[in-house]
């Protein structure tokens, strides 16, 4: 018996849950053995010090998820055969884009996400680290024509609060492009617009998660989702991808050993690593999280952005896609500093979402909405979407080519469809984070690999965004990166 059976009550996992874990490490520490008889009910909550529904309710999900099996009259077994025993034997399996399993020093990485956006602004660094659409690249005189167009034409109405679902033109225009893109809003569901992506990520996790809750995220996974389940004190069960996106026997797996509530996906151009999951896992996938009730939320940021290949359905377009979630923004295809993205979901999960969202921010600008809402309906965004997809591809065969000509034999390279992001694997003696600082002295920037990790591996991966400057920039950029590659010591994070 542990020294210290008790739950903690002013812990923000709920007791519940803290006990199906502590029951979880009993059995895998041999205490219950696969196929012993649990203590009764009773004799658990006074252990443990909880009230017996607690109990139960701990009991329910290990039951839910394979670890526990009720026999009527005879009371709880432990389940004859671990849903663990199966993570276990595909621990040691190889996933090509988690690089060196050595995680990095705490306190090494810093303040991430300020540090890049503040990089971002310095003209003296040729940064590839932040993942936005460069200003050459932007429709900035279309847009300033549209923003006095618009100011004119609401007059007073462009300084009012808009509904707090959305501006209905834009609302109605997004919706038109999306089922021109073959992929429409069906009877049932809705949309609200968001303030960018990430907002609609924090809603979702706010709305459908208490503290201490898990959640599922991809391996590497989207650096500012990382940081948002540990701001709001959730916990992130990492699933590896990998060429084909997210490995739906490791999720399967990790569906098993908890009571996840949620799925976060990037299935479309991943960030970081530009892949993109096919239909057969999407649908795989798919029926995992209604086997298991797990709610799907579908990052779809880089979806506008296809420069090759046939476009994939979205998840919430494919049958049995009820609790999906779809999270779409204009900040990569059109302008970051829009802050401007929509979510799609059916109209019960929008009822539970939208009282949240009202209180974070009341209602979002009048102005910006019918400007893009005016864009989408005049064509202007699928003239300057068709330009941006083809310099997007131009940029990163640039740097593909680049990286094979004067990286290091063995270096492994993505080379996505689209979106703005691609994953590099250093030979394993080397460390991006001692290049990265390398770099930074000669003026050059990147996202080193453990930032995409939660334990802080893949020490010798780095994220590139190949969208941020022109092809000759990024060719002459990625010759001067190479030439510190050779000076660096091996990896001794």
């Amino acid at each position: 018996m542990p020294m210290n059976p008790h739950l903690d009550p002013g812990a923000p996992s709920p007791l519940y849950l803290q006990l199906q874990r502590r029951i979880r490490g009993l059995i895998q520490e041999g205490e219950w053995r696969p196929g012993m008889r649990l203590p009764a009910v009773p004799d658990l909550a006074h252990r443990f010090e909880v009230h017996r529904l607690t109990v139960l309710k701990a009991l329910s999900g290990l039951k839910r998820t394979g670890w526990v099996q009720t026999v009527p009259g005879r009371g709880s077994f432990v389940a004859p055969r671990l849903p663990e025993a199966v993570a276990h034997r595909m621990a040691d399996e190889p996933f090509p884009f988690e690089g060196s399993g050595i995680p990095v020093r705490a306190g090494e990485l810093g303040p991430w996400l300020g540090e890049t956006l503040e990089r971002a602004q310095d003209r003296h660094l040729v940064s590839f680290s932040a993942g936005f659409p460069p200003s050459d690249l932007l429709p900035g005189e279309a847009l300033r024509r549209l923003y006095g167009q618009m100011m004119k034409e609401l007059g007073a109405e462009a300084w009012h609060y808009a509904a707090p679902a959305g501006h209905p033109p834009y609302l109605e225009a997004v919706s038109h492009w999306l089922a021109a893109e073959g992929e429409p809003i069906p009877q049932g569901w809705g949309i609200r617009t968001m303030q960018g992506a990430q907002s609609g990520l924090a809603l979702v996790l706010e709305s459908l998660t208490v503290p201490g809750d898990t959640v599922l995220v991809e391996s590497p996974c989207y650096v500012g989702l990382l940081a948002l389940i540990r701001a709001m004190g959730r916990e992130a069960i990492p699933v590896p991808v990998d060429r084909q996106g997210l490995d739906p026997g490791r999720l399967a797996s990790a569906m098993q050993r908890g009571d996840a509530k949620i799925l976060f996906t990037v299935p479309t151009f991943h960030n970081p690593t530009g892949m993109t999951l096919t239909k057969a896992r999407r649908e795989r996938i798919l029926g995992l999280c209604v086997a298991h009730g797990v709610t799907l939320v579908e990052d779809d940021t880089y979806g506008d952005l296809r420069f090759a290949g046939s476009p994939i359905l979205s998840f919430r377009c494919l049958p049995g896609s009820d609790h999906v979630i779809h999270i779409g923004s204009f900040s990569k295809s059109l302008a970051a500093g829009l802050r401007l993205g929509y979510l799609i979901a059916r109209d019960e999960l929008l009822r539970r979402l939208a009282p949240i969202q009202e209180v974070h921010s009341i209602a979002l600008p009048t102005l910006s909405q019918a400007v893009v809402a005016r864009f989408l309906d005049t064509g202007g965004f699928k003239r300057h979407v068709t330009r941006l997809r083809r310099a997007l591809k131009e940029r990163r065969d640039a740097m593909v080519e680049a990286i094979k000509a004067h990286f290091p034999e063995g270096t492994q390279v993505t080379e996505p469809k689209g979106g703005m992001h691609l994953w590099v694997v250093l030979p394993e003696g080397l460390s991006a984070l001692e290049l990265h600082r390398a770099a930074l002295v000669e003026g050059l920037g990147f996202a080193p690999g453990p930032l995409f990790f939660k334990d802080g591996r893949g020490t010798n991966c780095l994220r590139l965004n190949f969208s941020t400057h022109p092809p000759a920039t990024t060719r002459g950029a990625i010759q001067r990166l190479s030439c510190l590659l050779p000076v660096l010591t091996p990896a001794a994070v």
